[in-house]
């Protein structure tokens, strides 16, 4: 009995529930009709003469029904107990029965910044696929593949849900809730073995969460999208999305669920430390977290998240994802702990602590040589300084390259870099041999950098001509052959040479380093890059020879490689001529470059014409001297925009080398930039080119200049801007509109201080920052308007701030025109600038990183500045793997090792230099101040393969002075010179070939030096100065030298014309205007011949045409056209360290140079 009724009371709660449901379906349902169509099959019964809306209510009304299709004419209702595909039918209305939630609708969904665009249209195309009429469709109704997909649900069959899910959404692709289901089910699905599914199931699933989030419109269900989609990017290996996602959803509605899932990614992928390493190679040690995220940039003392040992750090450094701390000591164990609750850029903080329990070894054995030079003085302590850490001996190794072999070595990659075991096997193999092997003792000063100093007399007693390299190791070090050993390239030598390559071919001058007085009687041969000696010149009194300049223009094989110098039998040098010259642009060298035998001026007499017009071009044929080079025929050819070439004239140029020809524009001549370039001869290069343009304009009306009160302002100041506006036909641009905006941009370069770098090289460039300037005056009746500027708020960077202001004044009709004009903005502290003696931000694999570094006031004046820190790191990428969906995935980790770190003072009147081997990878030299707000600045460049043999080597400056601006033929120059030291000097006057030189000697007070100016001087030449100080063995004083250079102007006297132009203030159109010429300086039996041309002002004012000048490009300063090279760049400083023991053992001594055998008595009894 007690069973009956208990089956009783469960067959009537089921009925109960049963009708309820009925009842609320019935209230949840709605009709949605699509009009001339037919849901076809599926028929449950037909109601004949019944209205529309009749026959909605008994759809609704009954469970059964799904669907209908009304006949409009007949009024039948044929009722569905399901539907599939629609199809057309005309005068049939199709319904369907749609359920409607009882939660409010929440309306459109918003965008998703954080999911990817491309998944987004990943999700487009997938629902695309299923809803394309080729796409399989499935014969079931809709309610049957609800049914079968909920039954197998049910019974955790997660592919046929999937798959009865999909089939649906071909049914009904407008259905949020069937996406939510295909995409819970897609997800849940086991990827096969040995398929694509592994990526094409969370993308699929992905791709349905996605459009189930665009459909649904509850909170519940939107939560629901969301949180699938979190799983779906999860999947996907795209975590920071996936985070974002399931924020959105908790954000909707807090599920214990969602909210365990987060919480797992958040502590697998959420902002965590992910790595970390220990700088223990280093003076200064540091242990350096990395986290998956960047760090705030600024405003967070990350210090406050940090201890060690329980207790405050003593330093620690936040830069991107990285936190370092600093402070520490080798041979030390120290628990770090990283606090929760540590920021991320993102908004995120660490979940947990983290300790990390780190012991930070001594140092590593190592050695290193303390630059790239390789001369030796003689006259000094002939010691190479080796810089060792953690080593009581080091296993040396020395090597003699022959002076025959030394123009193969220049020509490869090998020389001045460190070598590897296979390099120096080479060099034992093809180019020289090794001469001494040994082991040099080292005062040892644990986890400290000791200096010694390698006794080269000792160890080469006699020494020959050729370049020698000197390896050192750790004595237990096996390395493998392929890793760089210390290596140091030198060659001990008393002379200096210095050279200056022109059109006069190679003068050489050589000067003892000791005394700084000119060698009589070197011995000096200049090698080829094919091994061919080019020739042979042995030093004068003045310690000068010179080779022709036919030597010096080979090409090929041909071209000067070495120049080798040789004094008795043991004082050899050499300098290498494939390496670049000085970069001497920080001292006025400027200007176009030399002209050869033949130069060349061309001009047109506007820069833009229309089709039709006629372009006329002009161009002066004159010698290095200025002086016409008549009846020498010039080729112009013209080039159209497509770069095929139009047509060629040739002119004879028998008008005193004077040349005019005229170019007929076609009426459909193409538009765009034309070039027109001047031959000698049309298979050679061109000696002169021009472009024009050719396009159909209208000339500008008006024209303004902008100009301002002050050329610098700091922040807070007002610098007063002026235009100076008019109408091109002559009156005031009175009344007219102006606008403009303000444009602040960083930089990290300084016109003042060429070369070197300001600021922090990895920090984010930002964009520009443009402020329109608002309530800019009208144009007076003057045509003048004057408007402040003022910079109030800077952009916080550590670079350089440049301001421009952009103004533009409007026509009448609307048409503009626009002027720029900068103004410095000085800096808001000190700075600190770094030069590179590389290009192109490459350093070769086991070469040496040299820089010059300078500290810099707001004014933009050299100060000193006392122990800047500076540190060379290696920026490194790691990658942490990890499994996820059956494959292995990696996540990159981008973090800095500390390479090697010191502290160095900047001078105010020199440059302090880092000079630092690297190996390969991408390294970053820091420069900074121990205060936290002071100036910090760094340079980011490469350590690479190879690279080729260039510098921008730029010697110490010497001050000089010349006591006039121009001078004439005759006149005698006063040179004052005033030096940081007392010692020789040579002066050198000359541009594109030396003309001249004078030495003199100089106390340290400085003195004057004449120089007479010749006649054959043409337009001028540059006066280089060149200081030598002698070396001092006693007061360990390196010999050194500094180079001063200015441009003496010449004037060009009578080969300088005046023209006078006298046309009348006014003229009617269309009328012949007369316009007397005259000309001054034209002598009695020579001809003048003149050209004219009238333009209009909005013509030229189109193109910023510039008037031809031939004055200033015949007889302006030019660049300096000598190559300058010298070795004293080279010198390395012997006075380092204290001089080590040698001791040679195993095969050291058969390799050992031998010298005459003792010959006392030894006290020895047995």
């Amino acid at each position: 009995m007690a069973m009956r009724a208990a089956r009783g009371l469960s067959f009537l709660v089921l009925l109960f529930f049963a009708f309820s449901g009925v009842a609320q379906a019935a209230e949840a349902r709605r009709i949605v009709t699509t009009d001339n169509s037919d849901y076809f099959g599926f028929d449950l019964r037909s109601d004949q003469n019944v209205s529309l809306d009749q026959c909605k209510t008994t759809c609704l009304g009954d469970p059964a029904c799904r669907a209908f299709t009304y006949n409009t004419k007949a009024k039948w209702c044929f009722l569905k107990s399901d539907f599939n595909q629609l199809k057309p039918f005309n005068g049939a209305i199709a319904g369907k029965v749609a359920n409607v939630d009882g939660d409010p609708d929440i309306g459109a969904p918003p965008e998703l910044a954080f999911f990817p665009g491309w998944m987004a249209d990943q999700a487009q195309q997938y629902r695309n696929k299923l809803t394309d009429p080729v796409y399989d469709k499935p014969t079931e109704g809709l309610g049957a593949l609800q049914a079968a997909a909920e039954q197998a649900q049910l019974t955790g069959d997660h592919r046929l849900a999937m798959q009865k899910y999909e089939a649906a959404v071909t049914v009904l692709p407008d259905d949020g809730h069937l996406w939510l289901e295909l995409a819970r089910e897609t997800l849940a699905v086991q990827p096969a073995s040995n398929t694509s599914e592994g990526s094409t199931l969370p993308a699929n699933g992905t791709s349905a969460a996605f459009n189930a989030y665009k459909l649904v419109r509850t909170t519940k269900t939107r939560a629901q999208a969301l949180a699938l989609l979190g799983a779906g990017l999860d999947r996907r290996d795209l975590y920071r999305p996936s985070l974002q996602a399931y924020e959105a959803s908790l954000a909707l509605v807090s599920s214990p669920s969602v909210q365990a899932d987060y919480a797992d990614l958040k502590a697998r992928k959420g902002f965590r430390v992910i790595d970390h390493t220990v700088d223990a190679d280093t003076s200064a040690p540091r242990i350096c977290a990395q986290f998956s995220e960047d760090l705030v940039k600024t405003g967070v003392d990350y210090s406050q998240f940090v201890t060690v040992d329980n207790a405050a750090p003593k330093g620690v450094e936040a830069k991107d994802k990285q936190i370092c701390v600093e402070g520490l000591e080798h041979g030390q164990h120290y628990e770090v702990t990283f606090r929760a609750g540590l920021p991320a850029a993102i908004g995120e903080v660490t979940s947990a602590p983290v300790v990390l329990s780190i012991y930070v070894q001594d140092r590593a054995p190592s050695a290193r040589f303390t630059g790239d030079s390789f001369v030796l003085p003689a006259g000094a302590r002939r010691g190479i300084p080796v810089v060792t850490v953690n080593m009581n001996a080091a296993k040396m190794k020395l090597y003699r390259i022959g002076d025959r072999s030394l123009a193969q070595l220049l020509s490869g990659y090998q020389f001045l870099k460190q070598l590897d075991g296979y390099d120096l096997s080479n060099i034992s193999d093809q180019m020289g041999s090794p001469v001494w092997e040994g082991q040099l003792d080292i005062a040892n000063d644990l986890n400290k950098e000791v200096t010694t100093s390698f006794p080269v007399d000792e160890a080469l007693p006699q020494r020959k001509p050729g370049v020698y390299v000197l390896t050192a190791q750790a004595v237990d070090d096996h390395s493998d052959e392929y890793d760089s050993r210390a290596t140091q390239w030198f060659v001990v030598s008393d002379i200096g040479l210095s050279t200056y390559t022109g059109q006069d071919g190679l003068n050489v001058f050589a000067r003892s380093l000791g005394s700084a007085k000119p060698i009589t009687g070197a011995e000096l041969t200049l090698l080829a890059r094919n091994n061919e000696i080019l020739g042979t010149a042995t030093t004068d009194a003045e310690g000068r020879a010179v080779f022709n300049p036919g030597l010096t223009r080979g090409e090929g094989g041909m071209v000067p490689a070495v120049l080798m110098a040789k004094q008795g039998d043991n004082d050899f040098v050499f300098l290498d001529m494939g390496r670049a010259g000085f970069d001497l642009s920080d001292r006025g060298v400027t200007g176009r470059p030399a002209p050869g035998a033949l130069d060349v001026y061309a001009w047109t007499e506007r820069g833009i014409y229309r089709v039709g017009e006629d372009v006329h071009v002009a161009a002066l044929a004159r010698d290095g001297a200025a002086k016409a080079v008549e009846n020498l025929p010039l080729t112009f050819i013209f080039t159209r925009p497509d770069g095929v070439e139009d047509r060629r004239i040739v002119s004879d140029g028998a008008s005193a080398g004077g040349h005019a020809v005229d170019l007929p524009l076609e009426p459909n001549a193409m538009r765009g930039t034309w070039t027109v370039s001047i031959h000698t001869d049309p298979k050679q290069a061109a000696v002169a080119s021009q472009m024009f343009l050719v396009e159909d304009f209208v000339p500008d009306r008006i024209e303004f200049d902008l100009s301002a009160d002050k050329k610098e302002i700091a922040q807070g100041e007002t610098a007063n801007v002026t235009v100076d506006g008019r109408f091109l036909y002559g009156a005031p641009a009175a009344g007219l509109a102006l606008e403009g905006e303000l444009t602040l941009s960083t930089a990290r370069d300084w016109d003042r201080f060429k070369g070197y770098s300001f600021g922090l090289a990895d920090e984010q460039s930002a964009e520009p920052s443009v402020t329109p300037l608002a309530g800019l005056p009208v144009v007076g009746e003057d045509g003048k308007a004057t408007f402040p500027v003022a910079v109030d708020q800077l952009p916080s960077t550590t670079k350089l701030v440049d301001a421009k202001v952009t103004v533009r004044m409007r026509e009448t009709g609307g048409r503009a025109v626009e002027r720029s004009l900068n103004i410095g903005i000085r800096p808001q502290g000190h700075m600190i600038g770094i030069r590179p003696d590389f290009e192109n931000d490459e350093v070769p694999q086991g070469g040496t990183a040299k820089f010059s570094l300078i500290a810099v006031d707001p004014d933009g004046k050299r100060e000193a500045l006392k122990g800047a820190l500076w540190s060379l790191v290696k920026v490194e990428r790691n990658y942490q793997w990890y499994r996820s969906n059956n494959s292995w995935n990696y996540e990159p980790v981008t973090f800095t090792k500390s390479v090697a770190n010191g502290q160095i003072d900047l001078a105010a009147d020199g440059e302090a230099t880092v000079s630092l081997p690297v190996d390969w990878g991408r390294y970053r030299l820091e420069v900074e101040t121990a205060d936290p707000e002071g100036p910090a600045t760094s340079y980011e460049f490469d350590g690479g393969w190879y690279v080729s043999s260039t510098t921008t080597e730029t010697p110490d400056g010497l001050e000089i002075a010349l006591d006039k601006d121009t001078f004439a033929a005759g006149d005698v120059a006063k040179l004052k010179v005033s030096p940081h030291f007392a010692g020789e000097l040579l002066v050198t006057i000359g541009a594109d070939k030396l003309l001249k030189t004078v030495t003199a000697s100089v106390p340290a007070g400085g003195g004057t030096v004449d120089i007479p100016v010749g006649d054959d001087w043409g337009a001028g030449a540059y006066v280089t100065a060149t200081l030598f100080r002698p070396g001092d063995a006693q007061e360990t004083r390196m010999p050194a030298r500094a180079i001063g250079v200015k441009w003496l102007a010449v004037d060009p006297g009578s080969k300088k014309l005046a023209v006078t132009l006298t046309p009348p203030e006014k003229t009617m159109p269309r009328q012949q205007l007369s316009i007397p010429v005259a000309v001054a300086g034209v002598q009695p039996s020579s001809n003048a011949y003149v050209m004219v041309a009238a333009v209009d002002v909005g013509i030229l004012n189109l193109t910023n045409y510039k008037a031809p000048d031939p004055e200033n490009w015949f007889f302006g300063q030019r660049m300096l056209g000598l190559e300058i090279r010298d070795l004293y760049g080279r010198l390395i400083d012997g006075s380092l360290g204290t001089t080590g023991k040698l001791r040679t053992g195993g095969d050291g001594a058969a390799l050992q140079a031998q010298g005459s055998p003792p010959t006392e008595k030894l006290v020895a009894f047995f």
